[in-house]
């Protein structure tokens, strides 16, 4: 298995984990159990369904903050998965101007089979074209009425009938190589997305499996493009721990190449990262400065009502290797801010 194989199947793990969470109570979100066999109401540790919640909540607050103070933004999720937020921003009618998910091509052709073959997800999409009714129940042959036995089958959503990818007015979900900041500005491009409005760009865990001269190129590139963007980035850190070894040693036995680990050494060498490629408005925190800090208190004491939990040093260990950080080369994200 390659890595970048390897690295594909951790959308599963992500996915499994959030679902699982999702079944106990954590957090509401009637989309995601679509993109899930039946592997993902195995039991999950609380540790883990408690570290997804935190991690959820941090970057769907920054969002909802984002859209509330530029209702005119454009929102671009690397390494999107079968992430459901758009379907939850719907939901919300919040307003944006283009949402844009990217991701290998694997996941791309698999998350646009599973939305064309489930209603719930395809008629958030929306459609320009006529829709024959399929409501009448019967057909006139002469004078007598029959039962319609076969009502014909609603039509494919014409946005979801390429395997490839999808484009519409606020949404594209398309393939690319972050690697490549040619590929990736090409395929921007072709979406139709605006160097000039406002944007934030989502990364959980992305940078981490690119080398770090990669990923400083696909910041630069972002840094140097946009004129007002913010990159909101969950990512490790604190890995030059013993705690850091395990989690490395795990994601080794799994295939995954952690090729940008030098960046995650610590909150210092986060910073240090966005602040050189021309992000210079930053914030970085551990996930364990979120959880006891930053998050709302009345939901941390509702999620941890839970599920028992006997000692919570393992999940605060978690989570001082875990950080949610927003960089930007405008002042006027420091107001979204944790």
């Amino acid at each position: 298995m390659s890595s970048d194989e390897a690295i594909q199947l951790t959308n599963n793990d992500a996915s499994y984990c959030k679902s699982y969470a999702i079944s106990k109570g954590y957090w509401s979100d009637p989309y995601l159990k679509y993109f899930c066999s039946s592997h993902s109401l195995e039991h999950k540790a609380p540790e883990i369904s408690r570290g997804y919640y935190a991690r959820v909540n941090a970057i769907r607050s920054c969002v909802y903050k984002f859209i509330e103070k530029f209702d005119n933004g454009q929102v671009i999720n690397l390494g999107a998965g079968f992430d459901t937020l758009y379907f939850d921003l719907i939901d919300k009618n919040l307003k944006f101007k283009k949402y844009i998910e990217i991701d290998f091509g694997r996941i791309v052709s698999s998350k646009i089979r599973l939305m064309r073959s489930k209603r719930a997800l395809s008629d958030k999409f929306p459609r320009t074209d006529t829709i024959e009714s399929t409501s009448e129940t019967t057909q006139t042959q002469g004078d007598f009425k029959v039962p319609n036995l076969f009502p014909k089958a609603s039509p494919v959503h014409p946005s979801l009938k390429s395997n490839s990818e999808i484009h519409l007015e606020n949404y594209d979900l398309i393939s690319a190589d972050l690697r490549n900041t040619d590929e990736l500005d090409s395929k921007l491009k072709m979406c139709g997305v605006s160097f000039k409005l406002p944007t934030l760009v989502i990364a959980e865990c992305v940078l981490v499996y690119m080398s770090l001269d990669k990923s400083s190129n696909l910041l630069k590139y972002l840094s140097e493009n946009f004129e007002q963007i913010g990159f909101l980035n969950y990512e490790q850190c604190n890995l030059k721990d013993k705690f850091g070894d395990i989690m490395m040693a795990n994601m080794q036995a799994r295939e995954c190449r952690l090729e940008g680990t030098e960046a995650c050494s610590s909150l210092s060498t986060q910073m240090e990262r966005f602040i050189n490629n021309g992000l210079n408005n930053t914030q970085v925190i551990t996930m364990s400065d979120f959880y006891k800090n930053k998050m709302d208190q009345a939901e941390r004491h509702r999620i941890e009502s839970i599920e028992f939990l006997d000692e919570s040093e393992l999940l605060f260990q978690l989570m001082d290797h875990y950080c949610i950080g927003i960089a930007s080369n405008s002042q006027v994200f420091e107001e979204i801010f944790f």
